[in-house]
């Protein structure tokens, strides 16, 4: 019965991508102190990567298609981690944009290392071009999801 389901993709990637999710929650256990929350490093690298730029918290909403409140959770345990601060702008009071810490910047870098050796085991093997076909079978698959909703 399991070796019927090998045949759908749809249950393949998911399969593959629990794994995956697995294998990053071990190799990041050592800097999580919360295993179940693997998106605070989402979160911290996106404001990493966009420090020049001032990023808001609609812009983790609509990264990680979540809720306000469930959003609002989030950069507050951040927060109270010390790991970001929220910084009042000068052409709007009602806004405050996400600033990550010295510390934050510390917890981004070894949470990269993980994400590095992660995507070096998962790539292990596979040539260019087969890296390359999977990419664009992987965006056809993504787009025919995308034309049916």
């Amino acid at each position: 019965m399991v070796g019927e389901y090998q045949k759908y993709i749809s249950f393949s990637l998911h399969a593959t991508s629990q794994q995956i999710k697995r294998s990053m929650a071990a190799k990041m256990s050592d800097i999580l102190d919360d295993k179940a929350n693997m998106m605070q490093p989402r979160i911290i690298g996106y404001i990493y990567n966009h420090k020049e730029e001032d990023v808001f918290q609609k812009d983790i909403e609509e990264l990680l298609k979540i809720r306000r409140s469930t959003a609002t959770g989030m950069l507050n345990t951040l927060e109270k981690k010390g790991l970001i601060h929220r910084k009042p702008v000068s052409y709007d009071a009602r806004l405050k944009k996400l600033v990550i810490t010295p510390e934050g910047i510390e917890f981004t870098e070894k949470a990269l290392d993980c994400i590095n050796t992660l995507e070096s085991q998962v790539r292990s093997g596979l040539t260019e071009e087969e890296l390359e076909i999977f990419f664009r079978v992987l965006s056809k698959i993504k787009k025919n999801i995308e034309d049916d909703e």
